[in-house]
């Protein structure tokens, strides 16, 4: 697999790979191995049937996307060992395309964690009053003094389920999205910019949030999470959720109190 990373430009790494036919061919018997288990070919029990009759068997749709996916893992691994890439979201694939000769090639498209260097927060955090300061005040400083560079792509994820969203509404009033957006006053564009403005700020203010809090060591202590999770009825596998909102707020807290 040869991968090539072709430029890294506002948060967002781009990347070209070419699978050769013999890695398609081995992850095609892979997935194809995997999925023949939980079939079943009249006349042989489920899982039984010969490798070449159960093939045929197989929806040709969903045997493509599971060697895509495959791929596109294997692809991942490497491509993040290679560069050290921390990844702030999804990947997007660009293109795919399959060649003659068998061989795959793949464009794709990486959201990378930014570089955040902090400013002097506590500086200009102290110009504002401390009995007339809102937390609102707190973000809009942060954000108006300190550079993050947000990928693209997950401005776009945020955007897409926010749509989502407002699509869900819609249908609950039996109205179509577009008559929905009538009765706000709005068009799809406006709707869309207005998402891709509240998700930058969002994701930029998470960001910062988790930088100062790893500056100043803010954390929870398990215990304290356990008993938290506890008394809220949370499950506990959503403990490292729950210890994010818990670190956001203390870490909020610290800078109303500079």
């Amino acid at each position: 697999m040869n991968i090539k990373q072709t430029k890294i430009e506002k948060g967002t790494a781009y990347l070209e790979a070419i699978v050769s036919p013999e890695e398609v061919d081995l992850e095609k018997n892979h997935v194809v191995d995997e999925m023949i288990k939980t079939i079943t070919v009249k006349g042989f029990r489920q899982g039984k049937a010969p490798k070449g009759v159960a093939e045929k068997s197989l929806d040709p749709d969903k045997l493509s996307d599971r060697i895509l996916n495959h791929i596109m893992s294997h692809l991942l691994e490497h491509a993040i060992e290679e560069n050290h890439y921390r990844l702030l979201g999804r990947p997007v694939l660009e293109e795919l395309k399959a060649e003659k000769d068998g061989s795959w090639k793949i464009k794709l498209q990486l959201p990378l964690y930014p570089e955040i260097k902090l400013g002097d927060y506590v500086k200009y955090l102290k110009l504002k009053n401390k009995k007339d300061r809102k937390v609102e005040d707190i973000y809009q400083a942060l954000l108006d003094h300190e550079k993050v560079d947000v990928s693209e792509l997950v401005i776009n994820e945020e955007v897409n389920y926010s749509l989502e969203r407002l699509t869900s509404q819609s249908k609950s009033l039996n109205l179509p999205l577009e008559d929905y957006l009538k009765a706000l006053g709005k068009t799809l564009e406006q709707v869309k910019r207005e998402y891709a403005e509240s998700a930058e700020k969002s994701v930029k203010l998470d960001l910062l949030l988790l930088e100062i809090a790893k500056n100043q060591k803010i954390d929870t202590e398990d215990k304290e999470l356990l008993e938290l999770a506890k008394v809220s009825n949370v499950p506990s596998k959503q403990i490292d959720q729950l210890r994010s909102i818990m670190n956001r707020r203390k870490t909020i807290d610290y800078l109303m109190a500079i």
